[in-house]
């Protein structure tokens, strides 16, 4: 009960467990897979469904983290979390518009 009301209630979790627990670790381990399936060179599929995977948890977490800023004592460290995502999310879209560009391109045979 405790982890899916933390999936659909970041609001009332701490801003360290979403931050860091919910965010920065697993999205992490996700770059690690991408770059794993990368390696493989002909696995294009898997990697094209987890980029489209990722963008979507990007999206979840940015709002997740924005949920929970208001949690801490110091307001200051909820803006820098917030400023911290929107930033990992510029570049995790940026990352898997080419990378996703480079496995279609794979798929379709060129």
């Amino acid at each position: 009960m405790q982890a899916t009301s933390a999936i659909y209630k970041p609001d009332r979790n701490p801003l360290w467990k979403v931050f860091w627990l919910y965010g920065v670790l697993p999205s992490n381990l996700l770059w690690l897979a991408v770059a794993w399936l990368l390696e493989q060179d002909g696995l294009w599929g898997a990697t094209l469904g987890l980029l489209v995977f990722l963008l979507g948890y990007t999206a979840w977490i940015v709002a997740a983290v924005w949920k929970a800023s208001p949690n801490v004592k110091d307001s200051r460290y909820g803006v820098m979390a917030q400023a911290l995502t929107v930033v990992w999310a510029i570049n995790t879209v940026l990352l898997v518009f080419f990378l996703g560009l480079q496995a279609v391109r794979h798929l379709m045979g060129g």
